[in-house]
């Protein structure tokens, strides 16, 4: 499966230079899109999106936050890989979910290992959660998953721009999840991309860039469940 890619930069020799480090990185993985205008990117976006996006910061009508707060509307987890002049913008890019920030120029020493992370991330190789509810057929990646609540039988799955519902044990469920679920209580299986926070007996989980929304954990599952999710989300950075 290729990586969908878009380059935003208002410089088309700069724009060219990275397309052809991802290229030398692996020709076979990225499928690339440039944009030279911003404008037109942010018209594009309203009906198209892309697993990974590295952005220029500076352009004389547009900035790259706005880009990504664009980009934040419809796709809250994607990576959003900075590349600026100036690090004054680092605050304010982590502020949309900043996945890295480079700063010029671009080189294989500081975007390969953005890259590595970046496909680490996105766990491009893992499969589909499928399910069937009155009789009809649903695949889901689990990179859209953001938790499972449970209720004997019946599953809420809870994405970030839908709920479905299907019937499934808790044992067979855990068995369909890919390692970044973690069971926190008996009614909740989440995914930690997801979590903003850990406290004492509940997750706050990002729902998109607007919304969260507070899981219980409970005591069976605080301990071994707290362990994992730090172990899990140090891997992921």
């Amino acid at each position: 499966m290729a990586i969908k890619v878009a380059i935003c930069d208002d410089v088309p020799v700069l724009a060219k230079a990275i397309e052809e480090l991802l290229l030398e990185y692996d020709s076979s993985l990225f499928e690339i899109d440039i944009f030279y205008d911003p404008l037109r990117f942010i018209e594009f976006l309203k009906g198209n999106t892309y697993d990974l996006f590295i952005l220029d910061i500076e352009f004389p009508t547009r900035s790259g936050i706005e880009i990504a707060e664009t980009i934040r509307q419809n796709n809250y987890t994607c990576p959003i890989i900075f590349i600026t002049s100036f690090k004054e913008y680092m605050e304010k890019a982590f502020k949309v979910n900043t996945f890295d920030y480079i700063v010029k120029p671009v080189t294989k020493e500081n975007l390969y290992p953005a890259l590595n992370r970046a496909i680490k991330y996105l766990d491009i190789d893992d499969s589909k959660f499928m399910f069937t509810f009155n009789k009809v057929f649903y695949s889901l990646s689990f990179r859209e998953i953001i938790y499972f609540e449970k209720n004997k039988r019946r599953v809420l799955i809870h994405t970030p721009s839908d709920t479905y519902e299907t019937m499934l044990p808790t044992r067979a469920l855990l068995s369909k999840v890919n390692d970044n679920f973690v069971q926190v209580h008996t009614s909740f299986i989440v995914n930690v991309r997801y979590i903003k926070q850990i406290s004492h007996n509940t997750i706050v989980a990002n729902l998109n860039d607007k919304q969260t929304v507070e899981i219980p954990m409970s005591r069976k599952f605080i301990e071994p469940a707290r362990k994992q999710i730090l172990m899990k989300l140090r891997d992921l950075i």
